[in-house]
């Protein structure tokens, strides 16, 4: 399902047919100018759009917030996006629908996040996938109401929340990486540029409601890999990490508990071969690196760059204020030739926890993402590892989309096929 883009005027049947279509086009028109109209928060009208029956399908609006966390009664929210469209699930209530294409095969051009109080979730328009960044829009969706609203963003590429209902975005509109941050409480206020003294990295990888963890792959300067600055949104002050023998796609989770701050990325080495290690690391607030033994999620008879290999796909802390990850695993095959036809799959992404600095099994079904609504239920999606040669003439749908499920007591239920990604309000904060 896509938004419409336009009016299409048939054939002229009568002259009140063409004073009504004349009318809707000069609407539009107006509409549109207005929206455009104060991009960035610097002056002019800058009222958001809301979305029509054609460019989104919003649940009721006249119901009460209620929930823990300021989730929508009826049970903590959750979202979901497909390759054509965000599906907002609230409760018992009808799902909001909000057309965007996503893109298959890079995540960093799929970005969603929560605020902080769990009341809205956020994403960019698809305009910068299809050329258009100028064009780019932040959409809102307002998981109390599923109010959609739209505010030009022109040149946004990354977004983070911050404090309890605002969003961080990175914008390279004027050429150099530049943030602002947006209070979708009030989102036809101008928006606040962020100064912290120098360029902004061009990565969000994640956010407290006081700091930010931004990163830059770096090639000069020593061994290529990923760079990581602490951003204290508060002080302005900055922590710099040493840099990590990673790629660009670097899982990263951060939780505010007990008024500190809880850090992990984890770090696939380069080149991602077969052997090729991907450690987990608990950061510390003044640069401190930590490791962690992951013995428990390795395949059997694993020796470090000779015989196996194992993935990150998700990272996450949970209300329990434990570190969680889904962790898959394979071993490799000698007798061939190419890096990726030498992996032969031990162990399907399951959920493993970090109990001190051991990782334990936390389960024992196929999950590549988990997100907990409660202490009895999460949604778990489970897309397909393909961590060996995938003869498939649909490669790229196939490892990149899954199925949705709701678990409850261990028993799972399908909710959707053919998704993309899983995204909930944060769990611990």
């Amino acid at each position: 399902m896509t938004a419409a883009r336009g009016i299409t005027v048939g054939r002229l049947a009568a002259l009140v047919v063409l004073v009504l279509a004349v009318a809707v086009a000069a609407t539009l028109l107006i509409m549109r100018a207005t929206d455009r109209s104060g991009a960035g928060g610097t002056g002019g009208d800058d009222r958001p759009s809301r979305a029509s029956s054609k460019g989104a399908t919003p649940g009721p609006t006249n119901e009460p917030a209620g929930g823990p966390a300021g989730g929508p009664a009826g049970g903590t929210p959750y979202a979901y996006t497909t390759e054509q469209e965000l599906v907002l699930v609230r409760g018992d209530r009808p799902p909001t629908r909000v057309p965007r294409v996503f893109d298959l095969a890079d995540p960093h051009r799929n970005k969603v996040v929560w605020s902080h109080d769990g009341h809205r979730v956020a994403f960019f328009s698809d305009d910068e996938l299809l050329d258009r960044r100028e064009d780019t829009r932040l959409i809102t969706v307002d998981a109390r109401t599923g109010e959609v609203l739209r505010l030009p963003c022109p040149g946004c590429h990354d977004l983070a929340p911050v404090g309890d209902h605002d969003v961080m975005v990175l914008s390279n509109e004027s050429g150099a990486t530049r943030a602002f941050r947006i209070d979708l409480d009030r989102p036809t206020a101008p928006r606040t540029k962020l100064d912290n003294g120098r360029h902004w990295q061009p990565q969000l990888l994640g956010a407290t409601p006081t700091h930010v963890l931004t990163g830059r792959y770096e090639l000069s300067g020593g061994d290529p890999g990923m760079e990581l600055r602490l951003n204290d949104l508060n002080t302005a002050g900055i922590t710099v990490y040493p840099r990590f023998d990673s790629n660009a796609y670097m899982p990263a989770a951060l939780a505010a508990v007990g008024g500190g701050q809880r850090i992990a990325v984890a770090a696939r080495h380069n080149p991602g071969g077969c052997t090729a290690p991907f450690p987990i690391h608990v950061l510390g607030p003044k640069g401190e690196v930590g490791g962690s033994d992951q013995s428990a999620a390795l395949p059997p008879g694993y020796i470090a760059g000779v015989t196996g290999g194992i993935d990150v796909s998700d990272l996450w802390w949970g209300p329990d204020q434990h570190l969680y990850a889904t962790i898959s695993a394979w071993t490799c095959d000698k007798a061939q030739n190419a890096q990726d036809g030498k992996k032969r799959p031990h162990r399907p992404a399951t959920l493993f926890r970090l109990d001190g600095d051991r990782w334990v099994s936390a389960g024992d079904q196929p999950a590549t993402v988990v997100r907990p609504l409660d202490r009895d239920t999460r949604m778990v999606l489970v897309i397909p590892d393909c961590n060996a040669p995938v003869e498939r003439a649909d490669a790229i749908t196939y490892c990149n989309t899954g199925s949705l499920y709701r678990e409850e007591a261990g028993k799972r239920t399908k909710v959707a096929d053919d998704v993309l990604s899983l995204s909930a309000p944060a769990t611990a904060s």
